[in-house]
């Protein structure tokens, strides 16, 4: 029986969308080969999640798992490679780091094995092209070891998008791997045409032509709203020392927010209606109940799915928010933490939130976004044709 066709999406940089690329084709393909042809890895891993049984693993395992119909029982062996605290100091202190390596190497092949008669296994990436080196597994270094073709995620734009292409291209050429080709994302909407006008499988082989075959595109995704903003279930977590203001919020906690609105204007001028719009997140002090008492006035007058993401109370005591606050908040349905950090630290932990955030698996209306993105951006039929599936 044949080897499984191997695709492995690299990407330009850390969340540059590989694990939404990986659920979108896993999606889109479906309609062409069986699930039970397909299968799904992460190689190296970065960031694990415990399992019941107590096995730390990848959460892209466990995401992809959970939003797909692939056959998925034994998670562990599916994050082979688990870069946890102090993997790579002991890595890099090692009297024998080949020996290391080439157990890593070993993991990596009996995840392989176990994808004995699939047809297609898609292997998904980590951090930029790079990432992994420390330790021997770059990402050029997995797909060279997996035999594989390389899907490049990169972002849109022109000036931008061609300056990573060269940069990237440049060092998987470097490495010797195989590049099937380049799928464009988070292209704004109305630039697609533009960027499908430039940036083509025509001008890609004059730009590139030491790829042979040349280099295909799959499709040009553009931007999806929200699809890339935490929900403020996930912000909360971002926090270690807050207080839940618990309420009658339902799903409001899962839902995704818009942006975050600094609360600074005074008591006497400051108009919701003007500053705030649907899904935002305002930070307000915590002892402030003129303003506190508007937004929630103003949250009301809101359609019922599009209310206001949520409320960060900064500055908190064991007094502040007081009972009238912690009242009117409990009644309001607002998704509402407070937090002892002043409104510039909270803003620093927001802006990492909102750069660092990744799908949860109660984000089923993200990932029913990402399958009508593919369905319609992504060209499965070139896509088969490159991988000769």
């Amino acid at each position: 029986m044949g080897k499984p066709t191997v695709v492995f999406i690299a990407g330009e940089r850390q969340h540059a969308g590989k694990t939404v690329t990986s659920l979108g084709i896993i999606s889109a393909l479906c309609n062409h080969i069986d699930p039970a042809d397909m299968g799904y890895f992460k190689p190296v891993g970065q960031e694990m999640v415990r399992l019941p049984n107590g096995e730390r693993i990848d959460k892209d395992v466990r995401i992809v798992k959970g939003f797909t119909k692939l056959d998925m029982p034994d998670m562990g062996i599916l994050s082979p490679v688990r870069v946890v605290d102090g993997v790579t100091r002991e890595y890099i202190q090692s009297n024998n780091p080949k020996e290391r390596t080439a157990a890593f190497e070993q993991s990596v092949h009996k995840t392989m094995e176990h994808f004995a008669g699939k047809k297609l296994v898609i292997a998904e990436g980590t951090g930029h092209p790079g990432v992994g080196s420390v330790i021997g597994m770059s990402n050029a270094r997995v797909a060279k070891l997996l035999n594989a073709k390389i899907l490049y995620l990169v972002g849109g734009g022109i000036g931008r998008t061609l300056d990573e292409l060269e940069v990237d291209l440049s060092y998987f050429k470097h490495k010797h791997n195989k590049m099937a080709g380049v799928l464009f994302n988070k292209v704004l909407p109305d630039k697609v045409d533009a960027m499908r006008e430039v940036i083509n499988e025509n001008s890609l082989a004059r730009l590139f032509p030491e790829w042979s075959p040349k280099l295909k595109v799959f499709g040009y995704m553009p931007t999806v709203k929200y699809l890339n903003n935490p929900s403020m279930q996930l912000i909360q977590k971002s926090f270690k020392d807050h207080r839940t203001i618990k309420g009658p919020c339902g799903s409001a906690w899962h839902q995704a927010c818009r942006k975050i609105k600094i609360v600074s204007q005074g008591s006497n001028v400051f108009a919701p209606e003007e500053h705030l719009r649907p899904r935002d997140i305002a930070v307000i002090s915590a002892g402030s109940h003129t303003r506190l008492k508007r937004i929630i006035a103003f949250n009301d007058t809101l359609p019922v799915d599009e209310k206001i993401g949520g409320i960060i109370l900064t500055c908190a005591t064991e007094k502040m928010p007081d009972a009238d606050a912690l009242g009117w908040l409990g009644k309001s349905g607002i998704p509402t933490i407070a937090v002892k950090q002043d409104t510039a630290d909270a803003d620093k932990t927001l802006y990492k939130c909102f750069n660092d955030t990744k799908l949860q698996l109660y984000d089923k209306t993200k990932h029913q976004q990402i399958v009508k993105l593919f369905a319609e951006h992504f060209d499965a039929e070139r896509f088969i044709k490159a991988y000769g599936l």
